[in-house]
């Protein structure tokens, strides 16, 4: 009989289907899936407050939009990026930003999944 790390699973994401789900100020965030290597969760943002520091990973994070929009800010004055569903952003090592959904009035959410080394969640 196959173990549970052999066992596929199906995941719903837009109803917050998740391992775990930790609430923060700055949204919800469900961890999908923790192995050597990768991290992948969901984040939603709905009534968030923006976050008003800067975030950086020490390795490369992916994030692809799902539902809504999401803004990302630059530390370093680049152009903000507005993402919408099924637009994926590269983040390199080391980019400073903050993201926020968009407009900060809109009623529906913003769920985007993000995908990382481990090490960088620390």
């Amino acid at each position: 009989m196959p173990s549970d790390a052999e066992t596929p699973r199906l995941f719903h994401v837009l109803s917050g289907d998740a391992q775990q789900v930790r609430q923060t100020p700055y949204g919800s965030v469900g961890t999908i899936f923790t192995g050597p290597g990768l991290e992948v969760v969901w984040v939603n943002k709905q009534d968030e407050d923006v976050d008003p520091g800067w975030v950086s990973q020490p390795t490369t994070d992916i994030l692809i939009v799902v539902q809504g929009r999401l803004r990302v800010e630059f530390a370093d004055g680049r152009d903000d990026m507005l993402m919408t569903p099924g637009d994926l952003l590269v983040l390199p090592p080391g980019v400073r930003c903050r993201a926020y959904r968009w407009p900060r009035d809109a009623r529906q959410g913003t769920i985007f999944l993000a995908a990382y080394s481990p090490a960088a969640a620390t």
